[in-house]
Parts: C-alpha cells; sequence; structure tokens
C-alpha cells in the first residue's frame, strides 16, 4: 500500500476529505494520479515528499512509499 498525507488545506477539498489514506500501487502509478483520484487541483500543491525527501507531481510511486502533499506555506 502507498501511503498519503494530505496537510492544511488539502484534505478538506479532497474526494476523501481525510488527512491520511492508502492507495493501491499500480504500474505505472504517479503522484499526479493520486491527486487526480482525489480532485484535487495540482496547482494547490506547493510541495510533494515521498519516503521524506523532495518528489515531483510524475515520480512514480511503488508499494511502502509514504507521500505528503502540501499546500503553498501562507502566514502573517
Amino acid at each position: 500500500m502507498i501511503e498519503v498525507r494530505l496537510f492544511a488545506t488539502l484534505a478538506p477539498r479532497s474526494r476523501r476529505g481525510e488527512r491520511r489514506f492508502e492507495v493501491e500501487p499500480a504500474p505505472g502509478l504517479t503522484v499526479r494520479d493520486v491527486v487526480s483520484q482525489e480532485e484535487l487541483d495540482p496547482a494547490d500543491i506547493h510541495i510533494v515528499m515521498r519516503n521524506g525527501s523532495h518528489a515531483k507531481m510524475d515520480s512514480a510511486l511503488e508499494d511502502g512509499d509514504r507521500i505528503g502533499l502540501f499546500p503553498p506555506v501562507g502566514g502573517g
């Protein structure tokens, strides 16, 4: 399984509405595919982490991966 975590404002906007969930690994599955499946806008994702390292939207995923998706950070 691939563990996906959505941070800050992403979880409420996702199809599941959950901060943490798992997806089945599949040949050729990418971060972009997971984002699409969750009905998120790729433009809303500023940082992608795969197993603790920066990754790209088109990074291929494998069984056992941990993915973190982060929106742009704001503050004041």
